[in-house]
């Protein structure tokens, strides 16, 4: 089924009729009806656009004094989903991420993220963000904390990320300028190597940067090299994780994007981190997103073959006192996966808008959005979950994702 018959469907079944209205706003009513009984608008549409940019949404909107059926509600959803994935075919292909900056989905809701620069010291295959090499304008930079302060209220949070922010030598004036707009608290996602450099973090620290994302694939040299795409950084990206740990104070999170190469070792790579002995970390297991697996399928693993690892890992961590990050965004595992769902699952309802639930993953339906199993709608975490890129899906289908019946635990 293309999005186009997806939109049909939902729309047949349902007994309405639909009528756009520019630039991206849809009115749906009732067959035989006249009045609108409510509309999708999308947020953050460009004037004259046909399609969504990045990371906005259809928000849904019930015409006043309109009052929906029984049924209808979960049919406004199924159309936002639908309609969603149509106007990404509309989309043309990137390779990911070139804005200045996006808005996300955090742990806690969406977030401001500024990728202050698209170079970096590490070729890690799946990534999904073009480098290019250059830093972004600083001017550009200040224009868009402008922008964004007077959204993100006086506990708005930033986070800074790349390419390797901490390789742009402008980083600290950069959340200096991010502090005069308002700023207070920010994330730094980095590989850690630059943290070396004497001073940086302590002028980092100063300026208010106390939480960090450090993205951490392999303990083995040989294994990080290979994995990162560079040579003789493992000793030094240690060294940064060691002096982060050694911080009274700090928030660090090592990232570990679970591919072919490590999904093995994970339980080692944890019980290496302990053997530091520099603090407790949080650790974040994450998947390969939909750029991941469409530039670099042999990095790729099925869910099958990883879980276990994960489990164990999971495991490990535990033993060691290490917090494991909660499900959260189109990066996380799907809880079915694991040993006590519960645990991991997301907190608050995700977006469902480009989440479809399909057998049958040929032509669109494998390239674009996201996917689950129909009976994942039996699961009690589905409105909690993203379920798997459709790319993954089309590599190794979806019968890892199993509602068991003892999720609740």
């Amino acid at each position: 089924m293309t999005a186009a018959e997806a939109v049909r469907a939902v729309l047949s079944r349902r007994g309405w009729v639909l009528r756009r209205r520019p630039p991206l706003r849809f009115e749906v009513r009732r067959a035989g009806e006249s009045r609108t009984l409510f509309a999708l608008s999308g947020e953050g549409a460009p004037a004259g656009g046909r399609s969504l940019t990045p990371g906005a949404r259809l928000l849904p909107a019930l015409a006043p004094g309109a009052r929906l059926k029984p049924g209808e509600r979960k049919g406004i959803e199924e159309l936002r989903s639908a309609l969603g994935l149509l106007l990404e075919t509309l989309r043309p292909a990137a390779p990911g991420p070139t804005a200045l900056a996006e808005s996300h989905e955090g742990h806690e809701g969406r977030d401001l993220l500024l990728r202050t620069t698209f170079a970096c010291n590490q070729k890690c295959p799946f990534c999904f963000v073009p480098m290019t090499g250059k830093g972004a304008d600083l001017a550009e930079i200040e224009r868009e904390l402008d922008a964004q302060a007077a959204r993100s209220g006086p506990r708005g949070e930033l986070t800074i990320s790349g390419g390797e922010p901490a390789s742009d030598p402008r980083l600290p004036r950069i959340v200096a300028a991010a502090r005069e707009r308002g700023f207070r608290r920010f994330v730094l996602q980095t590989n850690g190597v630059y943290l070396t450099r004497p001073g940086l973090l302590e002028e980092l620290i100063g300026l208010g940067v106390k939480t960090y994302l450090f993205s951490f694939h392999a303990h083995e040299p040989a294994a990080y090299d290979r994995i990162t795409g560079s040579r003789g950084q493992h000793a030094r990206a240690v060294a940064g994780l060691r002096r982060l740990l050694g911080v009274p104070g700090l928030s660090v999170t090592v990232n570990v994007v679970v591919n072919a190469r490590n999904y093995r070792a994970l339980p080692e790579l944890v019980d290496f981190i302990a053997g530091l002995r520099a603090g407790r970390p949080g650790l974040y297991f994450s998947m390969l997103n939909e750029v991941g697996h469409q530039k670099a399928p042999a990095w790729t693993v099925s869910l099958e073959e990883a879980a276990p690892f994960l489990r164990r890992a999971i495991a490990r961590c535990r033993a060691h006192g290490f917090p494991v990050s909660r499900s959260g965004g189109e990066s996380s595992f799907p809880v079915c996966l694991l040993a006590q769902p519960a645990r991991h699952a997301s907190p608050r309802r995700l977006p469902q808008d480009r989440v479809r639930y399909a057998d049958d993953f040929t032509g669109e339906a494998g390239v674009i959005g996201r996917v689950k199993r129909p009976s994942c709608r039996e699961c009690p975490y589905d409105s909690r979950c993203v379920g798997v890129p459709a790319r993954y899906a089309r590599l190794y289908g979806v019968d890892a994702l199993v509602f068991k019946g003892r999720l609740r635990g």
